[in-house]
């Protein structure tokens, strides 16, 4: 159901997620790969979500959780490509617990660096 593809850049942790391996198991790769991320020192775990067409409600909960986290240690966590069905459960947050929300991987690259 969802893969995760994970990549460490100068500024960020990025986590690409894909449904071409089906798992039943996908939130827990998602979980695994959120944590790894916020091991790193980096200051933004960026995730990409351009390949998946919608994300279980499971796994909108961990994003949501994965931010407040990076957001308590002073980091963020960046949404690009967001699906559109999904959007909703991030917008209406306070903005304490909600993901910087993106277009593109360019736009979080110049977000983060203009807020560290």
């Amino acid at each position: 159901m969802l893969d995760v593809f994970r990549e460490v850049l100068p500024d960020g942790y990025l986590l690409i997620l894909s449904p071409e391996i089906a798992n039943p198991h996908g939130e827990v790769k998602l979980s695994r790969a959120l944590h790894r991320a916020t091991r790193s020192e980096k200051q933004a775990v960026m995730i990409d979500c351009s390949l998946v067409e919608r994300l279980s409600d499971e796994a909108v909960e961990l994003l949501l959780a994965y931010s407040f986290i990076l957001r308590a240690q002073g980091r963020r966590l960046v949404l690009s490509h967001v699906p559109n069905p999904v959007r909703y459960h991030f917008l209406d947050l306070d903005p304490a617990s909600q993901p910087l929300l993106v277009s593109s991987l360019l736009e979080a690259v110049d977000e983060i660096k203009l807020s560290y």
